[in-house]
């Protein structure tokens, strides 16, 4: 495993098992096992580490759904909806490039990767999505996401639920999983 790729999966470890506040930079150096320079030669400041434990953690959600076919797509996505370091630290993100222009951009490449990353899972589970289809998708399970981190109540968590199961029901009918779309 390179550097990089270390450094990542300890940020990725330490959001799953101490929440956002855990992402530090030395933190993450330590976990991986190198020095606070090395981190900063990759990753010179904490958004832009930030931002690539982002896409991290929505590969690895990504690879853990398409691992499990016969997963009920509306559970497999609440469970990563509910998931609240991720939905805070992406919220942080894109509050942190309102205030800084500089990674507008980085953060207009993560939204096109986790657009990708819906699309590829939903026609994974059998579902043929349009790009259109998807960037709605993707705005409606963000809202859910963020109602259920301000609310974090039985009620909120029942909405991801249902407003998935709506969301998806309004998308071409699935074929079976692995098979083409029509």
């Amino acid at each position: 495993m390179s550097v990089k790729q270390r450094l990542l999966a300890a940020g990725v470890t330490l959001l799953h098992e101490q929440g956002l506040a855990a992402l530090t930079q030395p933190r993450i150096a330590k976990a991986a096992g190198v020095s606070q320079s090395h981190l900063t030669y990759y990753f010179p400041t904490r958004n832009e580490l930030l931002l690539a434990i982002a896409e991290q953690s929505v590969n690895d959600a990504l690879t853990r759904q398409l691992g499990s076919p016969e997963a009920d797509p509306a559970q497999a996505l609440a469970a990563a909806m509910r998931f609240l370091p991720r939905v805070r630290m992406l919220l942080g993100l894109v509050a942190a490039a309102d205030q800084e222009p500089s990674l507008r951009e980085a953060v207009s490449r993560l939204v096109d990767h986790v657009r990708q990353s819906i699309a590829q899972l939903l026609s994974h589970l059998g579902y043929a999505p349009e790009a259109p289809q998807v960037l709605v998708f993707h705005a409606a399970i963000v809202g859910l996401a963020v109602m259920n981190l301000g609310r974090q109540s039985p009620q909120s968590e029942a909405e991801l639920a249902v407003g998935l199961r709506q969301l998806l029901a309004l998308l071409p009918h699935p074929t079976a999983p692995g098979s083409p779309a029509p």
